[in-house]
């Protein structure tokens, strides 16, 4: 049984990603995150609409998301890390389901060398 997703607007979601409702974001090694999504059939579903005609995952690829929960750290400098891991029910912590890019080798040898980062890349 999967947690039910928070409502983002009273999350850390917006201070950590800029995002007030579930969306799709490419991490710099490629990695693709469902922000705000506790199921990976939802997490699905939304990184197919973030790129229709591009790199997406299938049912197979699913299995292998990884739900996290993530807050805001309150960083001291710049460069330090905005996110921290959180428990779910913590104050402010949303749920990230992330499709690592270690994960995407079987769906890029499905459609050539490109990778979701590349397909990806506009809505982030």
């Amino acid at each position: 049984m999967f947690l039910p997703a928070p409502d983002l607007s009273c999350s850390d979601a917006y201070a950590c990603f800029g995002v007030r409702a579930p969306a799709v974001r490419v991490a710099p090694d490629g990695a693709v995150l469902a922000v705000g999504l506790t199921r990976p059939a939802a997490a699905l579903d939304l990184i197919r609409m973030a790129a229709p005609s591009g790199l997406v995952p299938t049912r197979t690829d699913a299995t292998a998301f990884r739900l996290r929960w993530f807050a805001y750290t309150h960083p001291v400098r710049s460069g330090d890390p905005a996110t921290r891991p959180a428990c779910p029910g913590e104050d402010g912590a949303f749920p990230v389901v992330i499709w690592r890019a270690a994960d995407q080798a079987a769906a890029r040898s499905k459609v050539g060398t490109r990778t979701a980062a590349d397909v990806l890349a506009v809505v982030a």
